[in-house]
């Protein structure tokens, strides 16, 4: 079942009005609520993102003066004098790493290797006599401080009390390499961080409502894979952060459970340059703990414009009511007028000086209307019998202007558009029948001489004259025009070449032995060409005609072409 969008309109005025006002309600009401929500939403969006950001730079400042002060202190620690005079094997050694362990709680193990890989001292005497020679910390550090990226110890994992959580032994690795006074290398001194450490320097920078605020704090490594928090529930990876935009519209990020998050990423300075960690702090919160105070305006916005709609439309209807009914009384009027009825009193309930107004200039319109169809029904009977006049006269005057549009105003011939009209009626003529034509075409002899001797008054008499002989020389079909200044053009209708030639002949005789006054004989050169089914259009047959003309002109005029010779008349 077909319906429009017009059906849905209602059809009363109190109706429409309603409707209208309910319709206005909406375009103005629902921007408003979008409009309202986004600013409010953009903004929101756009502090909570500064201050995510604000927390994640600090976490990740923190954590890098945490990571360069660990190292500093391997290298300070390995440029002592103990370490580049004293024997490997004296027990100052162990003392000394004893008090930098006690210093930094969260160093699991500190040890001094030899060139060749030997524990030769190590806090609590822990991996004593162990080749580390295979450890990256140790090959790292011969050419200079190394720190390692996160990873499990296996040695050290068998010695040390494993965590609450059941989690594996993980480790940060600080080395540094010991030289003596002569600059030679003695042994690298290292040490392994226990990763918990990570939670203590971002409790210094988590706000105290973190949990409540719903803010997630990861440490993420080069591979983009989770680092801290280990928890079972952590996701291994977080997204994509090259994706994130700085729009609101765009700011969530969807993770690995489905859930999606503003999020910031913020990179962690490395603390070394030769084996750079490429850290990233990344501070997370969910996208309906940000939006919550979004999702309260938007309710007490929409609640505020459905109540004032209702009230709107309840005014409007009543407005409308009160405004309908002169409306419909003026409408009832206006119906009996339409029908006939030409005295009717415009009386109605109306109480508005607009209305009043209107019920007056109605009932002056309705008279002014009643006298005027009686004038108009009188002028309309003088009017049409002008029309047939005007229209029989437009008639005969455009019949007048088509023939003297085509006729040559000096000779009473057809012109050069009539000319080339009857040129394309013969050859189209020859196109569908095959029946020839032929096409002469005259030019009076000396005839500039006739001008410039008795002027141009005298050389009109005589194109008249040479009109007029050719006009009765010629058969009934015969067609003839006058194509230029005193140049005509024959058509001969169903003729061949050879009776084109005696026409023309007789032509030629009819002028040169017909007296012109006052300048008495004329002449004329006559060219005549048949025209051919292999013509291409009706231009080509004038085309041939016209070399015949100089070829006549060219051979002493007063000559037919392709006639070699003049009567002897000539």
């Amino acid at each position: 079942m077909k319906f429009s969008v017009s059906e849905l309109v209602p059809r009363s005025f109190r109706s429409r009005m309603a409707w209208l006002y309910g319709c206005l309600s909406l375009l103005v009401g629902f921007p408003t609520y979008l409009y309202v929500s986004h600013i409010h939403q953009a903004q929101l969006i756009a502090d909570r993102q500064e201050n995510i950001q604000a927390l994640a730079t600090s976490a990740a400042t923190v954590i890098a003066e945490n990571l360069i002060e660990r190292r500093r202190e391997i290298e300070l620690l390995a440029k002592t004098p103990l370490y580049r005079n004293a024997p490997l094997d004296s027990a100052e050694f162990r003392a000394s790493l004893e008090r930098l362990q006690h210093s930094y709680p969260h160093y699991s193990w500190i040890g001094l290797a030899d060139r060749g890989g030997v524990v030769r001292a190590a806090t609590s005497d822990h991996l004593l006599g162990k080749d580390v020679q295979q450890r990256p910390w140790f090959m790292s550090a011969q050419g200079g401080t190394y720190v390692g990226d996160l990873h499990e110890a296996k040695l050290l994992a068998q010695i040390l009390d494993a965590d609450s959580n059941d989690q594996p032994l993980r480790f940060i690795d600080f080395a540094a390499p010991v030289f003596d006074s002569s600059g030679q290398l003695r042994g690298v001194l290292g040490a392994h961080a226990h990763w918990r450490w990570a939670g203590d320097v971002l409790a210094v920078v988590m706000p105290k409502r973190a949990q409540a605020l719903g803010l997630d704090f990861f440490i993420v490594n080069k591979d983009n894979k989770i680092i801290y928090p280990d928890r079972k529930e952590v996701p291994a990876a977080v997204p994509d952060l090259g994706r994130l935009s700085a729009q609101p519209s765009t700011a969530f990020q969807t993770w690995a459970d489905g859930q999606a998050y503003l999020t910031k990423g913020v990179s962690i300075r490395n603390p070394v340059d030769t084996n750079p960690l490429n850290w990233r702090v990344v501070v997370s919160q969910p996208q309906d703990v940000v939006l919550a105070d979004v999702r309260g305006l938007q309710r007490v916005i929409l609640l505020t414009f459905g109540i004032g709609g209702v009230v709107f439309l309840l005014l409007a209807w009543l407005g409308a009511e009160r405004m309908s009914r002169p409306l419909e009384q003026l409408t009832d009027i206006a119906h009996r007028i339409e029908q006939g009825q030409e005295s009717m009193s415009f009386e109605t309930a109306a109480q508005s000086l607009e209305l009043r107004k209107l019920s007056d200039a109605l009932s002056g319109m309705a008279a002014t209307l009643v006298q005027r169809k009686h004038e108009l029904e009188a002028s309309n009977r003088g009017l049409e019998a002008k029309v047939s006049e005007r229209t029989a006269e437009l008639s005969r005057l455009n019949l007048q202007l088509e023939k003297l549009a085509r006729t040559d105003a000096l000779t009473g011939l057809s012109n050069r558009l009539k000319t080339n009209e009857r040129l394309r009626e013969e050859f189209e003529r020859m196109k569908r029948t095959g029946s020839v034509y032929s096409v002469l075409v005259l030019d009076i002899d000396h005839f500039k001489r006739i001008n410039d001797t008795h002027g141009h008054a005298v050389g009109d008499r005589v194109l008249k004259q040479v009109s007029q002989v050719l006009s009765r020389t010629l058969r009934d079909v015969d067609f003839i025009g006058r194509v230029g200044g005193e140049e005509f053009m024959v058509i001969l209708p169903a003729t061949a070449q050879e009776p084109a030639l005696v026409v023309a002949e007789k032509l030629r005789v009819a002028v040169q032995q017909t007296p012109m006054e006052p300048v008495g004989q004329m002449t004329v050169s006559v060219e005549v060409q048949e025209a051919s089914n292999s013509d291409v259009d009706d231009d080509a047959v004038v085309k041939g005609a016209d070399t015949w003309l100089y070829f006549a002109k060219n051979t002493g005029r007063n000559r037919v072409a392709p006639i070699a010779e003049p009567s002897p008349a000539a």
